[in-house]
């Protein structure tokens, strides 16, 4: 009988601190590794970040907010609605950004006319 290699998903639940990550994770999947297992980590805050803070998710919440009546909208979810094409814009490169995957963006956004602020 053939034994199947041990396979191990370490998972960080949703809603820690996105910028401050638990690093238990990390550290039990590199033990793992280490002994051979095949180890593998999943941030699941921060994939739920990631998903919320994408075109899409801010075309899902803009749907939503079509949703509230008027007199169940705060002011700051009016203003996101009534600059949301500037936020889908701008969404992408941002993130990629705060990622470290395009340092060329942090004098537009230091500049204050690149984001949408309020």
């Amino acid at each position: 009988m053939l034994s199947r290699p041990t396979r191990v998903l370490s998972v960080i639940a949703p809603m820690t601190q996105l910028n401050t990550p638990y690093p238990s994770t990390a550290y039990l999947t590199g033990f793992l590794r280490s002994r051979g297992v095949d180890a593998v980590q999943e941030d699941l805050a921060l994939a739920l970040a990631l998903e919320l803070l994408s075109p899409s998710g801010l075309v899902a919440i803009r749907e939503r907010i079509a949703e509230l009546p008027a007199s169940g909208r705060t002011p700051p979810v009016e203003a996101f609605d009534e600059h949301f094409d500037r936020y889908a814009q701008t969404i992408g490169p941002t993130v990629a950004f705060l990622q470290g995957r395009d340092a060329t963006l942090a004098h537009r956004i230091c500049s204050r006319a690149f984001l949408p602020e309020g």
